[in-house]
């Protein structure tokens, strides 16, 4: 479950990525790998098909390999927090 949510979460950092690239040019995306894939039209692709891939990877490696839980709430966490930045920043750009 955490997992699907994770993933949601890496959708909504997407979108609101998108939005900031839109708002404030490319310069809003730290990422040097994001702000190329912003800059070459891959981000969606990649964010929504690629990452979900390595979600579901990571799903089948979890049903597998009891030891890899601790990597699926690694990546919750960290989509949480990155989706709680967004969130924060919207708030404090207003």
């Amino acid at each position: 479950m955490a997992l699907r949510i994770a993933y949601l979460l890496n959708v909504a950092d997407y979108f609101f990525t998108e939005y900031w690239v839109r708002q404030f040019g490319m310069e809003a995306e730290a990422n040097p790998l994001g702000r190329w894939m912003f800059a070459n039209g891959l981000a969606g692709f990649t964010k929504i098909i690629v990452v979900g891939g390595l979600f579901l990877l990571l799903d089948y490696l979890v049903k597998r390999q009891p030891k890899a839980v601790f990597a699926n709430y690694l990546v919750f966490g960290v989509y949480g927090a990155v989706v709680a930045g967004h969130i924060a920043l919207a708030f404090a750009i207003r």
